[in-house]
């Protein structure tokens, strides 16, 4: 019996629809039944379906190359697929599984009614399994290509969300500190050139604001330049982290850190995003929370990386640009080109924790 989501109302081009009906009911029952994301999709689910039909009458056409007639037709659907599932977040080996299972399910039907003597002229097994495996790999191949395309959006929008964080910095403090001097300075000029009593100490004053002014701004831009020029490396990425915290973190603010287990071993592009992302997070809360204790912790485990910054400010009376400025917008790509979540969630206590999650390449399917 045919599913919710099955349609076969196409041509058959020598399939019986009893074949199709057979082929597409098994199909969707089998992305069910391994739990695949595109299931759970319904939109994803119709488009498997209907590329699923597609093939059937690719084979039923024998065209292995799929490129033959409709090609430009089948790049410009397959290139739309595949753009949906970047976009709905269905990973390529979800893509390819699903593809394998479709094989698995329409290779019985189709070699029955193909080599069967009623069918004229028949095909050898060979030639059944050829065509249904061409079919298929042609629409995985060339959606694939529109998640590499989706992916390196996703790095630029990163990389330039980065860009303009660095600019602000450089604007709102580093520019802000050597201007705070420069109007200490001009105040030195103007008690120096009075000359009234008095003024000889005031002027003293302001050339002691004018040092304080300049080596903050120093230190802002040493900060800033450390920043783009560390990675973890190999000390790890707690003691990263770690290192991270001692030289960018106030005095004034009470850290507590807490690591459990290690990172030697690790995709180092997973580790080296969990760090940027946990830098901007510690910033995020040392800036616009307000609070005087933080709380970063890392669980490094075999099946996933979990990293969470917990801070006791002002929680969500903070204002909503807090949250998706300020970073959070390269946050989240960062944290989503690596396959993981970021979640923003309020204390009860009040405060904020931020929580990332990226899961070992072992266990993103």
């Amino acid at each position: 019996m045919a599913g919710p989501n099955t349609r076969v109302d196409a041509p058959d081009h020598g399939v019986p629809p009893a074949v199709r009906t057979e082929i597409i009911v098994a199909y969707e029952a089998r992305l069910g039944a391994t739990g695949n994301p595109i299931y759970a999709d319904p939109h994803a689910l119709r488009q498997a379906l209907r590329q699923a039909e597609a093939v059937i009458d690719e084979v039923a056409r024998h065209r292995q190359d799929g490129m033959d007639g409709a090609g430009s037709k089948l790049v410009t659907v397959s290139l739309a697929v595949g753009a949906d599932r970047a976009q709905h977040g269905v990973h390529p080996s979800h893509s390819l599984r699903a593809a394998t299972d479709l094989f698995e399910v329409a290779l019985p039907p189709l070699l029955e009614h193909y080599t069967g003597p009623a069918v004229v002229p028949r095909s050898t097994p060979d030639q059944v399994a050829i065509a249904l495996q061409g079919a298929i790999m042609t629409r995985v191949t060339v959606g694939s290509l529109s998640y590499v395309g989706f992916l390196l959006d996703r790095v630029y929008t990163s990389h330039l969300e980065e860009r303009r964080r660095i600019a602000r910095d450089l604007h709102d403090r580093v520019a802000h500190a050597v201007g705070v001097g420069i109007q200490h300075l001009d105040l030195h000029r103007i008690y120096q050139e009075r000359g009234a009593d008095g003024d000889r100490d005031r002027a003293a004053g302001q050339l002691r604001r004018v040092d304080q002014s300049l080596r903050d701004a120093v230190e802002i831009t040493r900060g800033l330049s450390e920043e783009l020029r560390l990675s973890v490396g190999p000390q790890g990425l707690g003691n990263a982290v770690r290192g991270y915290l001692d030289a960018n973190v106030p005095p004034a603010v009470a850290v507590a850190f807490t690591v459990q287990g290690d990172s030697e071993g690790m995709p180092t592009v997973i580790v080296e995003e969990i760090y940027v992302v946990v830098q901007e997070a510690v910033r995020n809360a040392v800036l616009h929370s307000g609070a005087d204790r933080l709380e970063v912790t890392l669980r490094i485990g075999e099946a996933a990386i979990v990293a969470t910054v917990t801070d006791h400010g002002r929680g969500f009376e903070r204002s909503p640009e807090d949250f998706h400025g300020g970073g959070m917008l390269s946050m989240r790509e960062r944290v989503e080109l690596i396959g993981g979540t970021l979640s923003i969630s309020e204390n009860p206590a009040g405060g904020t924790t931020v929580e990332v999650r990226a899961p070992l390449p072992d266990n993103l399917t």
